[in-house]
């Protein structure tokens, strides 16, 4: 090898140019040879060979593992070709990202400022306003609402508007489903409204634990009290779907766990039915202040079978309430 390309070691220039010479004045060889012919090491010459390929300065030769040398033009238009393939690309990718930055801001982002536009949570308190507002709220109604109510019924006055209501609305084709507290049905007057709820219409089930008021209208608007312990504070109103969700999947959560109501089931045990031992051993149970969860576990049954027992005493006993219901059981010398 020559002098220049040993002096200050291997240089990936001199190397290159050196193997480029080689091929130009022998022709077509492989690399090995041509880098022996130079004295080169098989480290030293990669060196150049890989300045060649970056170039564009060799190709494949006449025959297998040989090399060929390239012109300098036809590599420097090798080179051009390459360099404008790679604008195109990046000037595609550019268009891509401009396209779909296009499309965030002009499809995606205001689609995203529309469904929040259309939230909306509203604080309604005084009397006239909330009668105005269940009003309003019943009259927009157009396919479908659920409501849940854990008790205790309002006065007999409100239950027989709310009939009215309910009635009205059955009418226009309002599919209605309503959730209450298997509680309500252990009255006299709360059974009968049950009853005529069921008797309209409405999809009537019973919950052992309804856990607040609820109303929902067509899945994208919800009324409950501000205040769940006092109901008469102030109600509020939720509207848009996205807020409303939750409650819609609370609520389906709930009907999924309640039992069918039937008007018919009123009647199936009164005063004239017998208290079985498990009813006796219920009310004892009772007497001695156990909840419903102990004594489900005392009798070895479900939380409903109990909810079911202590309905059906206060129907035997024709009790308003579970006190009574105590009340009544002692003076009979049943417990």
């Amino acid at each position: 090898m020559s002098n220049s390309v040993r002096a200050g070691g291997p240089d990936a220039a001199q190397i290159g140019l050196a193997l480029y010479q080689t091929l130009r004045t022998n022709g077509s060889s492989s690399p090995s040879l041509a880098a022996s012919g130079l004295g080169l090491t098989e480290s030293e010459a990669e060196v150049g060979w890989s300045e060649l390929r970056a170039l564009g300065l060799i190709r494949p030769g006449a025959a297998s593992e040989e090399v060929d040398s390239v012109e300098p033009d036809t590599a420097l238009i090798g080179l051009l070709a390459r360099q404008r393939d790679a604008l195109r690309a990046q000037r595609d990718e550019l268009t891509s990202i401009v396209q779909a930055a296009e499309s965030l801001i002009e499809r995606y982002r205001p689609a995203v400022l529309r469904e929040s536009a259309d939230i909306e949570v509203e604080l309604v308190r005084g009397d006239s306003r909330k009668r105005g507002l269940l009003s309003d709220f019943n009259a927009r109604i157009a396919v479908s609402t659920g409501s849940m109510h854990p008790g205790p019924l309002p006065p007999a006055e409100i239950l027989a508007q709310s009939l009215k209501i309910d009635g009205e609305m059955v009418a226009r084709g309002i599919k209605m489903r309503a959730i209450y507290g298997q509680s309500i049905d252990s009255a006299p007057r709360q059974r009968k409204y049950l009853s005529e709820l069921t008797e309209l219409g409405v999809e009537v089930r019973l919950a052992p634990q309804v856990p607040f008021d609820l109303i929902i209208a067509d899945s994208h608007s919800a009324l409950l009290a501000a205040n769940p312990e006092d109901p008469a504070y102030a109600l509020i109103v939720v509207r848009g779907a996205a807020l409303v969700r939750s409650y819609v999947a609370l609520y389906e959560d709930c009907w999924l766990r309640a039992a069918p109501h039937a008007a018919k089931s009123v009647s199936a045990f009164g005063p004239g039915s017998e208290l079985t031992e498990q009813h006796r051993t219920t009310m004892r149970l009772l007497a001695n202040g156990l909840t419903d969860e102990r004594i489900a576990r005392k009798l070895g049954v479900s939380l409903r079978t109990v909810s079911r027992l202590v309905s059906e005493i206060m129907r035997y006993l024709q009790a308003d309430s579970r006190f009574q219901a105590g009340v009544l059981a002692a003076a009979h010398g049943l417990i």
